[in-house]
């Protein structure tokens, strides 16, 4: 079937703040007016931690930087200083997080401060370059992304009101695979700002009991979704006005380890 561009839901959601004082998707306006930052055709991955790739994680690279069809970026701990703003230093703790939270982290960093696309390390088949047209063409919205695949995929939030929500409109998720994010938006506004009050509240414990490459190490406070699809998905939720869908730049979601 040919790839169509997706924005119509079988179950419409129009956000509104009173159903959600309780959480942080009511710390930012929902409007802003910062201006557009033009959209960065750079794909960036990370592999943050001192263990080597296998065979496939190697491959999934090799896959993004031939198959992408756009400029491809690997950020390594012997590179990340170069893109990390003086003004906007990493917080505190990113030096204790697991390095798969360290990938959480910058993600979000990346994604607000400099825009483009994102992937995990997994295998690409398909050029991105017709979603990074589209997203361009299309200046009301703010990310393009494959949706969610399945109820199964939903952030498991502590927060049981917003939990229910998101389960009821999995379906309006975007996947935390693979993005193209425009730079500076309420969306990554929002995403910025409440990583950086989780990772003061992590803080102390962090200090106490750094992570290890997972973060499955005794006394490490982080859970796994924590910092990542917690904030995100809620997020995706707020602004699933300003979202697209399609399954142009999903990653292999099998046998990349």
């Amino acid at each position: 079937m040919k790839q169509v561009w997706k924005r119509v839901f079988s179950t419409p959601f129009t956000y509104n703040e009173a159903s959600f004082r309780d959480t942080f998707l009511v710390n930012q306006p929902v409007e802003f007016n910062a201006q557009l930052l033009p959209l960065e055709r750079i794909i960036y991955s990370f592999w943050t931690g001192d263990n080597e790739m296998s065979g496939a994680r190697k491959e999934s690279v090799e896959s993004l930087r031939q198959n992408s069809g756009v400029d491809f970026r690997l950020i390594t701990k012997d590179n990340l200083d170069n893109y990390i703003h003086e003004e906007s230093p990493l917080h505190e703790g990113f030096q204790y997080l697991s390095a798969v939270h360290k990938s959480d982290y910058l993600r979000c960093y990346f994604m607000h401060h400099y825009g483009g696309g994102y992937s995990d390390v997994k295998p690409c088949s398909k050029s991105w370059k017709s979603s990074f047209d589209y997203l361009e063409k299309n200046p009301a919205y703010w990310l393009l992304s494959y949706r969610e695949v399945a109820k199964r995929g939903v952030a498991q939030v502590a927060n049981k009101n917003l939990l229910k929500i998101l389960n009821n409109y999995w379906h309006l998720l975007a996947g935390n695979c693979a993005y193209i994010c425009r730079a500076n938006t309420p969306f990554t506004l929002n995403w910025y700002t409440e990583l950086n009050s989780r990772m003061d509240d992590y803080l102390p414990e962090l200090k106490i009991n750094p992570g290890n490459i997972m973060g499955d190490n005794e006394g490490y406070p982080i859970k796994w979704t924590a910092i990542l699809g917690e904030i995100y998905h809620p997020l995706c939720l707020k602004y699933n006005n300003r979202l697209l869908f399609s399954n142009k730049i999903k990653p292999g979601l099998r046998r990349y380890r």
